[in-house]
C-alpha cells in the first residue's frame, strides 16, 4: 500500500473514527477543525492534528494543504463552511476532494461547485443496515457505489457440498465469489469464546466445496444480488 498525505477538515464523530483508520493504515493523516478540545483529543492519533478556521485559504495553505494527496471535507452540520472551504481548497489547488453531503440540494451545490467525489456516511450505513435485515442468510454488507456491493451471506441450503463450479453463480446470477469464510474451533483454546474463529480461504477455485455454515463473500451489482437473495 502506498502512503498517502490526507487532510481530513472536520473532525466529529465520523471524522475522529475516520482520521484513526487512516493513521492506523499507515498514512500521513493531518485532522483540521476550529474547536481546540477536538483537536487535542485527536491529537495522537493522527500525523499532524491542527486548530484553524477550514475557511481560510492562507491558515490551509500554512499546513501544507497544496501538497495533500486528499482532502476530506468532513462536515457534517455546518454547509456553508462545507462550501467556503471546497472553494479555499480549490483555489488552493488540491486536485482530489472529497465532500460530505446531507441532503441531495447540499450534494446539487457541492456538485456545481465542481466537487465531484461526494459522500454521505449515514445514507451508507442506513442501506447497507436495510439490506442486512432485509435478506435472510446475509451477514453484511459494503456499499461500493449506488451500483455495486459486496455482501457476505450464510451459505444458502441448496448449495450445501456442491462445488463452487457446481453453485455456478457467475452464470445464473452474475454475481462473483470473492472468497469463502470457514467456520473453525482452536481446541487450544482456553475460553469458549475464543475457540470459534473463521478461516477465510482465499480466492477459491471452481472445485471448492460449499460446506454448512460456510460464509460466502460475494461481488455483484445491487439488482444482481437481490435477485439471488431473493431465490
Amino acid at each position: 500500500m502506498q502512503r498517502k498525505k490526507i487532510a481530513v477538515i472536520g473532525i466529529g464523530s465520523f471524522g475522529k473514527l475516520f482520521v484513526r483508520y487512516l493513521f492506523d493504515d499507515g498514512h500521513e493523516v493531518i485532522a483540521i477543525d476550529k474547536d481546540p478540545l477536538i483537536i487535542e483529543s485527536i491529537k495522537d492519533f493522527v500525523t499532524v492534528a491542527v486548530t484553524l478556521d477550514a475557511t481560510d485559504e492562507h491558515a490551509l495553505r500554512s499546513q501544507g494543504i497544496t501538497d495533500v494527496d486528499y482532502a476530506v471535507i468532513a462536515l457534517a452540520d455546518d454547509f456553508e463552511t462545507s462550501i467556503i472551504c471546497a472553494d479555499s481548497l480549490k483555489k488552493c489547488g488540491v486536485k482530489n476532494i472529497y465532500a460530505r453531503y446531507q441532503t441531495e440540494l447540499q450534494m446539487k451545490v457541492l456538485e456545481l461547485l465542481g466537487i465531484k467525489d461526494l459522500f454521505n456516511p449515514e445514507e451508507k450505513a442506513a442501506r447497507s443496515m436495510a439490506e442486512t435485515l432485509s435478506f435472510s442468510g446475509m451477514r453484511s454488507s459494503f456499499l461500493l457505489s449506488d451500483e455495486y456491493s459486496v455482501v457476505e451471506v450464510t451459505v444458502p441450503k441448496r448449495y450445501i457440498n456442491q462445488t463452487i463450479a457446481e453453485a455456478d453463480l457467475r452464470h445464473k446470477y452474475n454475481i462473483n465469489v470473492i472468497t469463502i469464510k470457514r467456520p473453525t474451533v482452536n481446541k487450544e483454546s482456553k475460553r469458549v469464546s475464543d475457540s470459534k474463529t473463521e478461516k477465510i480461504l482465499g480466492i477459491p477455485h471452481g472445485n471448492t466445496i460449499l460446506k454448512e455454515d460456510d460464509i460466502i463473500v460475494l461481488f455483484g451489482s445491487q439488482t444482481d444480488l437481490a435477485r439471488f437473495l431473493e431465490t
